[in-house]
């Protein structure tokens, strides 16, 4: 007879399972946005079911060993519960430990950009960086930094590679300049500053 107990622990702890590993991606690839579903799908879940039937197989050899006495059923299902707790376990450490240490260096680089910002605030000119974006003719292009340079900023290309951690990291910057700017060029600059360049794309 099946015991319910070890079926209703093992049911609880397959679900465990698909959590941390789905939940595990998001936390090795930090600091990547929290879209559920995109994590679901990039997770691939496959690779999961694969190492659980891996585990169900090596549990059902196990199992033909002498157990307590448990019968044959609940005895694949102790030793599927034992291994699977050592995945979840291995699962849940490299996670974290990915966690941890990309944590450590996005808040080494979170403080490079504080003291960029700083930097950047004394010599009166901000600096946005940004990925990629479309080319304008020269002389319109020219006409737009001349804007830029009048409300004290300054944008910088990046190149087409967008890093996560890079894009997380200059919200320290864009955080650290922001009190300075509207001290400098009043409240609702950035609206202003839009709306001049947007008059002059016009003409």
């Amino acid at each position: 007879m099946v015991s319910k107990r070890l079926l209703i622990i093992n049911v609880i702890l397959l679900l465990m399972l698909l959590g941390m590993y789905v939940y595990g991606y998001y936390l090795l690839n930090y600091p990547v946005n929290f879209d559920f579903l995109y994590i679901i799908n990039e997770s691939k879940p496959l690779y999961l079911l694969t190492a659980l039937i891996i585990t169900a197989a090596i549990s059902w050899l196990i199992s033909h060993l002498r157990i307590k006495s448990l019968n044959h059923a609940n005895r694949f299902l102790l030793v599927y519960f034992i291994l699977c707790s050592l995945l979840f376990c291995f699962l849940t450490y490299t996670s974290i430990e990915a966690y941890v240490e990309s944590k450590n260096v996005l808040t080494a680089l979170e403080n490079h950009y504080i003291h960029l910002a700083k930097e950047d605030i004394q010599n009166d000119k901000i600096i946005f960086r940004f990925a990629g974006g479309l080319t304008l003719p020269n002389e319109l292009q020219e006409k737009i930094d001349c804007i830029y340079k009048r409300y004290g900023i300054h944008y910088e290309n990046m190149g087409c590679i967008v890093d996560p951690m890079e894009i997380k990291a200059q919200e320290k910057y864009k955080e650290t300049v922001k009190v300075y700017l509207e001290k400098r060029n009043g409240k609702g600059w950035e609206e202003k500053m839009d709306y001049e360049i947007t008059q002059l794309k016009k003409d």
